[in-house]
């Protein structure tokens, strides 16, 4: 008895403590906007073995920001060496709304629309293509923003700060 006792208090603190589980509906006049408090990671540089022999590495950088109350992913930005340019990998969590794609501005001004290629268990993912023009805005930009819809078409803005992309750009570039 003590066993299954423990075993239906396990399983009720999970359910109470998991956030895929807490869902709030908005309150009749509620702002359609969500003020969401993020702690940032920063930019960091990645770099995996990119040959089966381990003698070269490939590198790219990355940005991620999480909810400050119970650190889900909000969304994450990584930029990954292709051929000859660089591209951009935007990731929203799932439950966004797929139509809408992600909205990105740079410094307040609108810079376009990107559409979701594809999810998978951990977010939805959207991808542009960098210019070398893109990448030296992006040096002088204070901030990325980017605005996603949710399922019931409240804006979710996350503010991806560009202090340090510079020198992780270059960094990643040295590999």
């Amino acid at each position: 008895m003590f066993k299954y006792l423990m075993r239906m208090m396990t399983c009720f603190s999970l359910f109470v403590i998991s956030p895929a589980f807490a869902q709030t509906a908005p309150a009749e006049g509620a702002s359609k906007t969500q003020n969401i408090q993020t702690a940032e990671t920063g930019w960091q540089v990645v770099c995996r073995f990119a040959t089966q022999d381990r003698t070269k590495l490939s590198c790219s950088m990355v940005y991620e920001t999480y909810s400050a109350n119970d650190r889900v992913r909000i969304a994450s930005v990584e930029i990954v060496k292709a051929d000859k340019n660089r591209v951009m990998i935007v990731s929203a969590p799932i439950g966004v709304s797929l139509k809408d794609g992600i909205f990105v501005e740079l410094d307040n001004a609108k810079l376009g629309q990107l559409v979701y290629s594809h999810c998978q268990n951990n977010g939805c993912f959207a991808s542009l293509d960098l210019t070398d023009a893109m990448v030296a805005s992006l040096k002088k930009a204070k901030i990325l923003s980017l605005t996603f819809l949710d399922l019931q078409s409240s804006k979710i803005k996350s503010d991806i700060s560009l202090v340090g992309f510079g020198a992780a750009f270059d960094k990643s570039d040295d590999k």
